[in-house]
């Protein structure tokens, strides 16, 4: 089932809605990674996606479905972001992506920066996000999350959905 919040569209049968508490504890690569999202197999309907946008909940989306992967993202501290934007701008343009959104994210001063990559390989998307991990930490010292991430279980490679457009 297709679901669309501003520019973006994802196709999933299920979503992430997050809890107060821990509801997932998993070992992975001889770490223990916790999860606050509980999944719903269930698709995203127009009104849960209302109450996201208003901060009544958050909803988290895969990244990866069946072996591909629709967007590669960015999330990064806002308060450094004008700095930060325009480095990454520059990066992108850079690699020759020139297309891609931003958005504020749910998370409290958070942006994110979403790559459309139209239905890539999930292995040929690791090596893009290695790619700009490595440009990056060349050009800046800021901290930035890229997803998908390989050294992440599939099912830990979730967005939460952004709440407006930049």
């Amino acid at each position: 089932m297709k679901t669309e919040i501003f520019d973006l569209k994802f196709d999933s049968d299920f979503y992430f809605i997050q809890k107060d508490s821990i509801v997932e504890k998993i070992t992975f690569d001889n770490r223990t990674l916790y999860s606050k999202f509980k999944k719903i197999n269930t698709p995203p309907t127009a009104l849960l996606i209302k109450q996201h946008l208003n901060r009544e909940l958050t909803i988290a989306l895969p990244l990866i479905q069946d072996g591909y992967a629709n967007y590669i993202v960015l999330e990064y501290d806002r308060e450094e972001s004008n700095h930060f934007f325009y480095l990454i701008k520059h990066l992108l343009k850079l690699l020759n992506i020139e297309h891609f959104y931003t958005y504020e994210s749910s998370k409290k001063n958070s942006v994110q920066i979403f790559i459309p990559t139209k239905r890539v390989r999930v292995a040929n998307i690791y090596n893009q996000v290695e790619e700009i991990e490595q440009i990056l930490e060349l050009k800046s010292s800021k901290r930035c999350k890229i997803l998908p991430n390989r050294k992440l279980p599939v099912k830990y490679n979730k967005i939460t959905l952004p709440i407006k457009k930049m």
